[in-house]
């Protein structure tokens, strides 16, 4: 592994600030854990590095108005651990007690991992699922939008130069039923699956393709799971093959429906 190229670091103490400084050459640094390996690997070359852990209140778990909302320097750990999550999200909590290994989940953030865009990203494919949302401050304002939005390709997201990410939205719905199961060899799974159910069927497919991948249907009953990984979008890599990709897509979307119906 290479050495961090040269850089200069910013400390705002504001998001307006923040977001001022922010560019193409000056990127948003948290917990850093996928930013610093870019960069090390010659991938990115930021001139400034702009540190938001000065910036009170990003720090932050909050309920309120139906939903809970997490700051942009919240790590996984720490989401994991917090009451209000455990309470109001516990199928998201139970994801995030599972990312990487313990070093990624006590130093990255969940809006780091979501802005990095990494294709087998547990977070991104649990929150889709989840119907979360993103804010996003700009110096012409804030706006919201949906996580299946926000996340547009591998390694790309909406994300305008100058824009930050500040904070997740997550609505509380307690009648939905949710489960999230993966495959996994190294770090990174090789499949994820979020299956959620309300007055529809949300389910959604990570690691397999270039990006998590979005199916709803009206029941659990008229879910066909054959036709899913047969739609399903599928990169041959390291991790597998095409059918064998497709064949993991269906036994764990099958592992997912069985969780549900014995109720864990």
């Amino acid at each position: 592994m290479g050495v961090l190229p040269a850089f200069r670091l910013l400390r705002p103490r504001s998001v307006s600030e923040a977001v001022g400084w922010l560019n193409y050459d000056r990127l948003a640094y948290a917990g850093g854990t996928e930013l610093l390996l870019a960069m090390r690997e010659g991938l990115l070359r930021p001139t400034h590095l702009v540190d938001l852990k000065g910036i009170e209140g990003l720090g932050s778990v909050e309920e309120s108005s139906g939903e809970v909302t997490i700051g942009a320097l919240v790590t996984h750990t720490q989401a994991a651990d917090h009451p209000i999550v455990g309470a109001r999200l516990p199928g998201l909590a139970g994801v995030l007690q599972r990312v990487g290994n313990p070093r990624v989940r006590a130093t990255g953030t969940l809006a780091g991992n979501l802005c990095f865009a990494e294709p087998r990203s547990d977070v991104a494919a649990a929150l889709i699922a989840q119907e979360g949302e993103v804010e996003i401050a700009s110096p012409q304002g804030r706006r919201r939008m949906a996580v299946r939005d926000f996340v547009v390709g591998p390694y790309s997201t909406a994300l305008e130069p100058g824009e930050l990410l500040t904070r997740i939205h997550v609505p509380i719905r307690p009648d939905v039923r949710f489960v999230y199961v993966k495959h996994q060899t190294a770090e990174r799974p090789a499949l994820g699956v979020a299956l959620s159910v309300n007055s529809h069927v949300s389910v959604v497919v990570g690691a397999v393709g270039l990006s998590p991948q979005a199916f709803e249907v009206g029941s659990l009953s008229a879910l066909d799971v054959a036709e899913v990984a047969a739609r399903v979008e599928v990169v041959p890599d390291l991790t597998g093959s095409e059918e064998y990709k497709r064949h993991l897509v269906e036994v764990y979307l099958r592992r997912a429906i069985g969780r549900l119906e014995r109720g864990e």
